[in-house]
This record gives structure tokens, C-alpha cells and sequence, in this order.
């Protein structure tokens, strides 16, 4: 079983730039960013940036993982130690995140054999 999920998350003012430096690092660091991903099986990771008309930056984070992965806390990986530093200093933590509700997901049959 997969859990599939979209959440938008608010940029704190002023961080604006920083959380881009932030996914400037993940993309620059391709290879050992991916590699983090297998125990947590995390099978789709990918973020997306919106500049509302509020005034405000938000990040939607799309992913598709399995069950019983490593939690991103306990790892020892230096990629995810930077990216949950970058974390505290960029998301707006009084800002309540936003679920979207999933309400249709296909998968091919030859990615879903896989996961």
C-alpha cells in the first residue's frame, strides 16, 4: 500500500530567498538526494513553488511512499540533515498546512509493481 499526498506549506516572510537556496541545494545535490530516498521509501518526492497574490511564498510537496519508511529525523545522511535545517529556518510554523484531499490517483501498472 502507498501513501499519496499534497501539502502546501507557507515560507516564512523573508526566507523567501532562502528557501529557493534550498531547493537550489537538493537539485545541485541530485544524486545523494535520491539516494536518501530508499529507506524511507519515499518513491516520488517533488515540490512546487507558488508566489500568491497574499503576499506570501508557499511550497506544495507531492509524494507517493510506502509504509514503515525511516522517519527523515533519524537520518544520519548529511542531504537530510541540511534539508530539515533549512526546514526550521523556512517554514512558516504558524501557518497551519494544508492536506489536499486526494481524490483520484492512477498509477501504471509497471511503476505500481515496483513499489
Amino acid at each position: 500500500m502507498v501513501q499519496i499526498e499534497l501539502t502546501r506549506f507557507r515560507i516564512k516572510k523573508s526566507k523567501e530567498q532562502r528557501a529557493e537556496e534550498w531547493m537550489k541545494f537538493l537539485n545541485d545535490h541530485h544524486a545523494d538526494t535520491v539516494a536518501t530516498m530508499a529507506g524511507e521509501k519515499m518513491y516520488v518526492e517533488t515540490v512546487f513553488k507558488e508566489e500568491n497574490s497574499d503576499g506570501h511564498m508557499y511550497f506544495y510537496w507531492y509524494s507517493i511512499q510506502g509504509e514503515n519508511g525511516n522517519v527523515v529525523e533519524d537520518s544520519e545522511s548529511y542531504i537530510d540533515k541540511k534539508h530539515l535545517k533549512y526546514w526550521e529556518e523556512c517554514i512558516d510554523g504558524t501557518y497551519r498546512p494544508v492536506d489536499m484531499t486526494l481524490m483520484q490517483s492512477l498509477l501504471s501498472p509497471k511503476i505500481e509493481e515496483n513499489m
